[in-house]
């Protein structure tokens, strides 16, 4: 009976403390104690504006890491104060060997027509005492293709590379910046850049066909003509009013072809003449034409060729040869129409010719040279002969006498 009263009584006190806990929950609100105190994290004052962390004097203006005393005053110790002079802008620095090579870096084509052929050719002497190689060049525009002519020059040579500007795939103002490499040999290699550039305006109106002017297979005296087409659109009122030469054995006239008011195109043919007082050997010369464009006082034309001697002879480079040698060889000359050839001057004795016989087509002449004496020489032959157009011909001679020892002996 007593175990039944103890269990009502543990029943009846858990439903009333159930009930005291419904009773408080209802009755529960949150205290409102905590809503306004809690401050966003981006205004909390003690951490964006607290001055121990953003104001120490300490760490952002300590004064004696920048004016620490003892080293800038006559107490401390002088040898932190002793830097090395600045360069100043006044005071220049020794350039590297490669940059003092050339001073001739730039170039200006100028107004050019479409198509017509335009380059520069940059040249520099290797003015160091090690053998220089040209090991790569490259442009910073494809309206430029450059070229390496020399890759190997020696001291006292001239290097030469080629800078082409592309007047067909472009137009308008262009520029490019070419960029040479080298190599200086020497028991360590030393490279560096040579830097060229070029500029120009290649016009859309005007045309040229072909590119250039060349004389090729022209014999001395006989004298040759080209002609090149020069197309303009426009203006119907377009005219060139002279053409001017570097060279007075190169002479033009423009001839017009056609001038049609409706379409704006005129059409002049360019007529070159090759005189024939121009020296055999290589040229390049420029035409410059003038119109009445105001967008140009002139476009250059580039006219270059070959002239043929009509009595072809090769120059006479012997190279070293030994002291007391004995030098007997053959010089030949030819011509397509037979000649005389009546004597041959040299200003150094020590080189003798044989006699020549009779009018021929082909000369072959025998001569000595006298190898006693070392040293060098530097000639240049004058023969006389009996064709009327080429009186004379004149040939270089170049040999150096070295000691026996120098160089094998060959008889």
């Amino acid at each position: 009976m007593k175990r039944i009263k103890v269990v009502v009584s543990l029943i009846i006190g858990g439903l009333l403390a159930v009930s005291a806990v419904s009773t408080n929950a209802q009755n529960y609100s949150p205290q409102r104690t905590y809503q306004p105190a809690v401050q966003p994290y981006n205004t909390v004052p003690q951490y964006n504006s607290t001055p121990q962390y953003n104001n120490v004097p300490r760490y952002n203006s300590v004064p004696q890491y920048n004016t620490v005393s003892p080293y800038n005053t006559p107490q401390g110790t002088q040898q932190f104060q002793q830097f090395p002079p600045t360069k100043t802008s006044s005071q220049k620095s020794t350039p590297a060997w490669y940059q003092s090579l050339t001073d001739d870096r730039e170039h200006d084509f100028g107004t050019v027509a479409r198509a017509s052929k335009q380059e520069r050719i940059f040249e520099f002497v290797n003015s160091t005492d090690s053998d220089l190689f040209l090991t790569g060049v490259r442009a910073s525009c494809g309206c430029t293709k450059p070229k390496i002519l020399t890759q190997h020059v020696r001291p006292g040579e001239t290097a030469k590379v080629a800078a082409v500007f592309d007047t067909l795939n472009f137009y308008g103002e262009r520029g490019a910046t070419v960029t040479v490499s080298l190599q200086k040999s020497g028991s360590v290699s030393e490279f560096g850049e040579i830097q060229f550039s070029v500029k120009g305006n290649i016009r859309r109106d005007v045309v040229l066909n072909p590119g250039e002017i060349v004389f090729d297979n022209v014999t001395v005296s006989e004298g040759a003509n080209r002609t090149a087409r020069m197309l303009y659109a426009g203006n119907a009122g377009w005219k060139i009013v002279q053409i001017k030469s570097t060279n007075p054995n190169v002479v033009a006239e423009a001839r017009e072809v056609e001038r049609n008011s409706t379409t704006k195109r005129v059409t002049y043919d360019l007529v070159v003449n090759l005189t024939g007082d121009q020296d055999p050997g290589t040229f390049c010369e420029f035409l410059t034409i003038m119109t009445n464009d105001a967008k140009t006082s002139g476009m250059p034309v580039s006219v270059k060729g070959m002239v043929k001697p009509r009595i072809e002879v090769s120059a006479i480079q012997l190279g070293p040869v030994n002291q007391d040698q004995t030098i007997k060889k053959k010089l030949i000359l030819q011509s397509a129409n037979a000649f005389a050839v009546k004597s041959i001057k040299s200003d150094d004795p020590r080189i003798k010719f044989e006699p020549a016989e009779g009018e021929k087509t082909l000369h072959i002449l025998t001569y000595t040279l006298d190898t006693s004496s070392a040293g060098q020489i530097d000639e240049e032959l004058t023969i006389l002969t009996s064709d009327p157009n080429q009186p004379e011909t004149r040939v270089p001679f170049s040999v150096q006498i070295v000691p026996a020892t120098t160089v094998g002996r060959t008889n």
